[in-house]
């Protein structure tokens, strides 16, 4: 370079020093620097260029992402707001409130903007189901590591529903969807021969029963009154478990058959969805209640 050249660089500043403006060299990688490129087509340099614009353009297009409607041309105005807005908002929430997420909105756009990425207005994509579990593991990997959100929230998922006899069964009934989980709860004799099978059955049960009131979220529990039981815990698309059936399906006798709050009736919501597992699974003849004196119908539940 000529001596003219060095001496124009000396006295003429930098844009960014005379602007005040950060450059991308000196944004590190990262969340922020992940949503700076994706967002190309719409930041110019005086928002990205600006950490304190930055954050507060971050939290409005997480809150637009939050709020849009997700139009399709494929599923019923019904469908949509049920199926796709919905769970969008439920999503957006426990982002929000996510701990790792706490004061970077750039992760929780970044994760954000993953859930809702397939929801384009000529399909019939849904947001993926909620697992809460799988999503505390899959944002830390994220923040950790800033590797793609849905991929690790995927991988995930599948080793959560790698347990040896554990079934799932996708519902839909009535415009609720979810998933049944079935699984046995190993007897006494088994679990003292498989331990770690035993442990791992103990800890699934009690992560599919995270927001209800049922006893079953506390792992201790299931060591009691459960051993030998067989378990089917319907989840519904936002995460929420809805039913849980308790019992011995050879003998078609069941403990326990309630809703997400076992001091009510089961919601009329969900009624559907339980006569139609009944159906399906040659259960409607079946019994239930926690002694001999008090057995009932499991269709009178129904009823």
């Amino acid at each position: 370079m000529s001596k003219a050249g060095l001496s124009l660089l000396t006295i003429i500043p930098r844009y960014t020093k005379l602007t005040g403006l950060r450059s991308m060299q000196n944004i590190p990688a990262g969340a922020e620097r992940d949503i700076i490129e994706a967002y190309r087509a719409e930041l110019t340099h005086d928002i990205w260029g600006d950490s304190k614009k930055l954050n507060e353009w971050a939290a409005n297009k997480f809150n637009e992402i939050r709020n849009k409607n997700y139009v399709s041309s494929k599923l019923t105005t019904e469908a949509v707001e049920r199926d796709r807005n919905e769970i969008v908002q439920v999503w957006a929430d426990l982002i929000n409130n996510n701990s790792f997420c706490e004061s970077n909105p750039f992760l929780k756009l970044k994760i954000l903007r993953s859930v809702v990425s397939d929801l384009k207005p000529d399909n019939l994509q849904l947001p993926p189901v909620i697992n809460l579990n799988v999503l505390e593991d899959a944002i830390y990997e994220v923040k950790k590591a800033g590797s793609s959100f849905k991929k690790t929230y995927f991988k995930l998922y599948q080793q959560f529903h790698s347990l040896n006899g554990l079934r799932t069964d996708t519902m839909s009934v009535d415009g609720i969807t979810g998933t049944w989980y079935s699984v046995k709860l190993p007897d006494n004799v088994t679990a003292a021969r498989q331990p770690g099978i035993f442990n791992k059955t103990k800890e699934l049960i009690s992560i599919l029963s995270q927001r209800s009131n049922w006893c079953t979220r506390n792992p201790k529990a299931l060591s009691n009154d459960f051993m030998g039981k067989d378990f089917h815990i319907f989840i519904d698309n936002k995460g929420y478990p809805q039913i849980c059936i308790v019992g011995n399906d050879k003998s078609g006798r069941f403990k326990y058959i309630c809703g997400n709050d076992q001091y009510a009736k089961i919601s009329n919501k969900y009624k559907g969805v339980l006569k139609e597992f009944l159906k399906l699974n040659k259960f409607e003849n079946a019994e239930y209640g926690e002694t001999d004196a008090n057995l009932k119908s499991v269709m009178e539940i129904l009823a």
